[in-house]
């Protein structure tokens, strides 16, 4: 049982890593656009 468990750790280890990674990626487009227009928000009263 344990061998089975240790040929599968490789491949959950990378898919772990794979769904963080799109996880990161997704958040921070979308995430990143809304900081962008706050910021541009932002600096138009004092101009």
């Amino acid at each position: 049982m344990w061998n089975d468990l240790a040929a599968l750790a490789p491949p959950l280890t990378v898919a772990a890593v794979f769904f963080v990674g799109v996880f990161w990626v997704v958040r921070r487009e979308m995430g990143g656009k809304r900081r962008r227009e706050d910021t541009r928000e932002k600096r138009r009263p004092g101009q």
